[in-house]
């Protein structure tokens, strides 16, 4: 958590981080840990993303960001989108098990098979991810499915950074597999940067 706030609207108080980058990475693991233990029943995973995604968003807007916040905001996700979670972890789980089964050959259309199941467990991954990068308390998990999976498409660079976030998250976790309870932070980080992004090119066109 932030312990200081800067108020007198120096340069340093708006800098990126909440003032600090040392500050934003130890937030990133706070994150990280926050986003694993709500996730932990699996079908709780894009609601416990979009509390997430609400903390780190607040802590660089230099609001307030306590872990009991961090608790608050991720109960009303997973009160509001366990559903929507639970759909899309049983949609993923069948995609990759469907990829493995025929890289192993115990399903027909081998290699080719694996490859398609594998990409839109990815695709899927990726527009659950957005989604819940749209979060706000009180809003319907239908209304942001229906953005979440045009912005995916309607904003390929800011999917390309969530795709990159995800491919570091997991290349952290082959490599040293404990950072597994951090490495949500690492996405987080891409959904807010990509979220931030969009919202800066939006607002540059309407200018």
């Amino acid at each position: 958590m932030t312990s200081a706030r800067r108020t007198d609207g120096s340069p340093e108080s708006r800098a990126v981080f909440g003032g600090s980058g040392v500050a934003g990475f130890g937030e990133m693991f706070v994150v990280g840990i926050g986003v694993t233990l709500l996730s932990l029943p699996l079908v709780t995973l894009a609601p416990a993303f979009g509390a997430g995604v609400q903390h780190f968003r607040a802590h660089l807007d230099d609001e307030p960001d306590s872990i009991r916040l961090f608790a608050l905001r991720g109960l009303q996700a997973v009160r509001s989108g366990w559903w929507f979670g639970a759909a899309c972890a049983v949609v993923i789980a069948l995609l990759a098990l469907n990829a493995v089964g025929a890289a192993q050959g115990a399903l027909p259309g081998g290699t080719v098979f694996a490859i398609i199941s594998g990409g839109l467990a990815v695709v899927v991954a990726v527009a659950m991810l957005r989604t819940a990068a749209l979060w706000t308390p009180g809003a319907r998990w239908i209304d942001l499915w229906r953005e979440g999976r045009g912005i995916v498409v309607d904003d390929p660079i800011g999917t390309s950074l969530v795709l990159v976030g995800l491919g570091v998250s997991a290349t952290v976790v082959w490599m040293l597999p404990p950072l597994i309870v951090i490495a949500p932070g690492l996405v987080v980080v891409s959904l807010v940067g990509a979220e931030r992004r969009r919202a800066a090119t939006s607002s540059r066109r309407a200018a």
